[in-house]
């Protein structure tokens, strides 16, 4: 990647899902630009450490899953089947009862604040709680149909108060009993593969 940039092949190189340890390392190595680790409502372990220090490092972050693989979209049913390699099936604790009816309770919630206070969607206040946070560059979104390609509405114009930001986490807190993180996705170490294998 070093070579790539020095040789003016590209403009910037960026990583993805690496803990600042990494991207210091990886700093040791070559310039880094840009990081792109999830933050979501319900997925907020990227504030603790990699977001103040992409801001402290002038890192640009790209913020994914921003609708926490559609929970915060607005339009999940507690009926909701995921068919194959979609790992909100099986591998994504949230998406198991009893936390889904718990997550689904918070969003219920959520929409309501939206649209009484803001005459938003739950998808543009997803969006807008990402872009609000200190050191925000990008929130990004995935889909899995093209319809979902749609511009969520008006995400520009407006912003989450302090207000707005406790009674977000209020709700969040009186609904989803145990919190999970993306940390089900993370791969093993070497060490726990090894103790798997005993």
């Amino acid at each position: 990647m070093k070579k790539l940039y020095d040789d003016g092949k590209i403009r910037a190189i960026g990583v993805s899902n690496f803990t600042v340890e990494q991207m210091e390392a990886f700093r040791s190595a070559a310039p880094l630009h840009a990081a792109e680790p999830p933050l979501s409502l319900f997925e907020r372990g990227a504030q603790e450490e990699v977001l103040p220090w992409c801001r402290q490092e002038k890192v640009t972050t790209f913020l994914y899953s921003s609708l926490c693989r559609g929970l915060l979209s607005g339009s999940m049913t507690r009926d909701r089947k995921f068919k194959g390699d979609d790992m909100r099936g099986g591998m994504d604790p949230k998406f198991q009862e009893p936390r889904f009816g718990q997550y689904l309770a918070a969003v219920d919630q959520l929409t309501r604040l939206a649209r009484e206070k803001y005459s938003r969607s739950m998808i543009e206040l997803a969006v807008r709680w990402v872009l609000d946070q200190p050191g925000v560059g990008i929130a990004l979104r995935g889909a899995r149909h093209p319809e979902q390609l749609e511009t969520p509405g008006k995400i520009d114009g407006w912003h989450l108060t302090d207000e707005d930001m406790q009674e977000i986490d209020q709700i969040l807190r009186q609904t989803i009993a145990e919190p999970i993180g993306p940390d089900f996705m993370v791969p093993p170490t070497r060490e726990q593969m090894k103790a798997m294998a005993r």
